[in-house]
């Protein structure tokens, strides 16, 4: 691993500390630099002539370190005021993250660490007059001078929420890093804390004239915190070397600290009001500190998508719910049916590229049966809930995928909600439901040129359902309470009211329980089994649970990004899925090769890699049991 100590200067001054001599400085590139973020191998400097930020890969051959100058990024739309750098095992790749002091900042998908690939990824709005940021895994710190220290989620497929974890009022926060897992603070003076307000250590100095007649000269205008682990310390004597770039006096201050077995820890208790305020007190009391959360990564695979679907044709939460139509004799002609729910039904080639746009209006869910006898022939019947009329929209599908769309057919609801479809023997049915948690079952007959429904039945549970499905082999519906957890109802028409919470919203499984589909005959480690699909919306993951008691899990993920991606018919890099409400999965072939085994369907909840409108992405159910080890 390269071990370098960079800095981005326009002059050559530099100081030391009496801890720490001066490091070691080779000219590496020849420019007029500010700002520097550097994780191996990239190093992001801003040329101010260009006023753009530029990439540096460096490299150790030979033991020395090498540099290959990569292309400008483009010209920003803000004055870029700090930049981070973010590699995330999870999906191999490195992340920057550029901000400035207009409110607006920028992640971007560099590449990975053999292929640079700069693409912008999203849009963030932060706090104005931020002064510097800090990675900590999929966390970002902002530090401005208003209210302390936010926090966001960095993730690649984050939302754009902030928390505030480090209150302090008019503060003099400049610098900000991290520390085996603990955020540190660093002010104008040459403070260094932690995020409780412990004095770390004290760069500051007092103006004064020493023996030698020299000036040792005050700080007042400390600016960034940078840090570095000594790779050539043993283990139980660990040092970190520090420093700050001191903008008044145009120079670095180093120093090295030994790190204790419970680093870092604190050498003098200062509270965040002494240490930071100006003019008003901070908010931090002591039950603030002890009860700040702290980061915890959670480690969940990261299967990447490989499709994108053409975005929804408006702003907001609009696509909803997909389901998988499996051509008859053609695999790869396969579709997507999708709702977007401010307008009607979609459907999308496998390429994710948009083929039919049905103006049903203010649909929510869909589900489809294939071969269902209706009206004395064979048909494919998709049916969808329509809130503006409270009713249930019926499609059919021909044999090349064309939708026709029947009369809608009214129910007795209030509010309808969500649906899922159980075909029981020649008879089908509909499972629909409304927000007070009212289940209702109805069957579908054909009369005349179109279908009907008759109600046979209500269940119940406590709150709000949406996602719903029948594994038919067992007749069981399962359907997700979205605060409590997944229900399992008899699905015959005549059988008990009376059903089970089976899997409780808690653990891996966070609220809201959205998306819940069946994949018929998996097999894992030689055994077939079926297992529910479920969108754990909270955390952004997906669960596979065995559809029969005990009900265990087997396996959780989530979908990220992939660089040799498909987005609406044409290869490029995309992101992955967050925040989903609908998915859909098949064991039918969609294709050849990976996607035999059939795929999975997800709504996405936020469009990025760039910043877009909602879309749905999918994968190979294969990719699926390959990065889990089901084989």
């Amino acid at each position: 691993m390269l071990q370098t100590v960079l800095m981005a200067q326009t002059q050559q001054g530099r100081q030391t500390t009496p801890q720490a001599p001066l490091p070691t400085a080779s000219l590496l590139v020849q420019g007029d630099f500010e700002l520097l973020a550097f994780s191996d191998p990239y190093a992001l400097t801003l040329d101010r002539k260009a006023d753009r930020v530029r990439p540096i890969m460096l490299k150790e051959i030979n033991g020395k370190p090498t540099t290959n100058i990569l292309p400008l990024l483009p010209m920003g739309h803000f004055e870029i005021n700090w930049i981070c750098i973010q590699p995330r095992t999870q999906d191999g790749n490195v992340y920057a993250w550029f901000g400035g002091e207009s409110g607006k900042s920028e992640q971007w998908l560099l590449g990975n660490a053999a292929h640079f690939s700069p693409k912008l990824m999203r849009s963030q709005s932060i706090p104005v007059n931020s002064t510097d940021c800090a990675i900590d895994g999929d966390t970002l710190y902002v530090s401005e001078p208003e209210a302390g220290v936010w926090q966001f989620d960095a993730s690649s497929f984050a939302d754009t929420r902030a928390k505030l974890i480090f209150p302090a009022l008019d503060n003099h926060i400049t610098g900000l890093n991290q520390l085996n897992g603990q955020l540190l603070l660093s002010d104008k003076n040459g403070k260094v804390m932690d995020d409780k307000g412990a004095q770390i250590l004290n760069f500051s100095a007092p103006s004064t004239k020493t023996n030698d007649k020299t000036e040792v000269k005050a700080i007042t205008k400390a600016q960034r915190l940078s840090l570095v682990i000594n790779a050539n310390t043993s283990a139980q004597a660990k040092t970190a070397t520090f420093a700050l770039y001191d903008d008044k006096n145009d120079r670095y201050l180093f120093t090295e600290q030994t790190l204790s077995p419970a680093l870092p820890q604190a050498l003098t208790q200062v509270s965040p009001q002494k240490l930071l305020a100006t003019s008003l007190p901070s908010t931090n009391t002591a039950a603030d500190a002890q009860a700040r959360p702290t980061t915890v990564a959670e480690n969940i695979v990261e299967i990447p998508a490989w499709v994108e679907s053409a975005p929804s044709d408006r702003p907001g939460d609009t696509m909803d719910d997909p389901a998988i139509w499996v051509h008859p004799t053609d695999p790869e002609k396969s579709l997507v049916l999708g709702t977007n729910k401010r307008w009607g039904l979609l459907s999308f080639n496998m390429r994710g590229e948009q083929v039919q746009a049905l103006p049903s209006g203010r649909i929510n869910n869909v589900d489809l049966r294939q071969r269902v006898k209706l009206g004395g022939k064979s048909r494919d019947i998709a049916v969808a809930t329509q809130r503006e009329h409270d009713s249930l929209a019926f499609y059919e599908i021909d044999a090349a995928g064309k939708i026709t769309e029947y009369p809608n057919q009214a129910t007795n609801m209030t509010d309808i909600y969500g649906m899922c479809l159980y075909q029981d023997e020649q008879t089908l049915y509909v499972f629909a439901n409304e927000k007070s948690g009212r289940i209702a079952q109805y069957r579908v007959d054909w009369k005349q040129n179109g279908p009907s429904i008759t109600l046979v039945r209500d269940i119940h549970t406590p709150s709000q359902v949406e996602g719903c499905v029948v594994d038919e082999a067992q007749h069981a519906l399962f359907i997700g309470e979205e605060d409590k957890g997944i229900w399992r109802f008899n699905a015959k028409a005549d059988a008990s009211t009376e059903g089970k919470l089976i899997i409780k919203a808690e653990g891996d499984l966070v609220a809201d329980v959205e998306g819940i589909a069946l994949y018929q005959g998996a097999s894992i480690h030689g055994k077939k089994q079926d297992l529910l699909v479920v969108s754990s919306q909270g955390n952004n993951s997906y669960l596979l649970y065995q559809t029969k008691a005990p009900y265990a899990q087997v396996g959780r993920f989530r979908i990220g990004v992939n660089l040799n991606g498909m987005e609406n018919g044409r290869e490029t890099s995309i992101d992955g899925a967050s925040e989903t409400d609908g998915l859909a999965v098949t064991h039918l072939p969609v294709g050849h090769g990976v996607w035999q085994q059939g795929m999975l369907v997800v709504q996405d909840g936020h469009n990025h890699l760039p910043d877009a409108n909602q879309a749905f992405k999918w994968l190979p159910w294969s990719s699926i049991v390959k990065q889990l080890d089901m084989q």
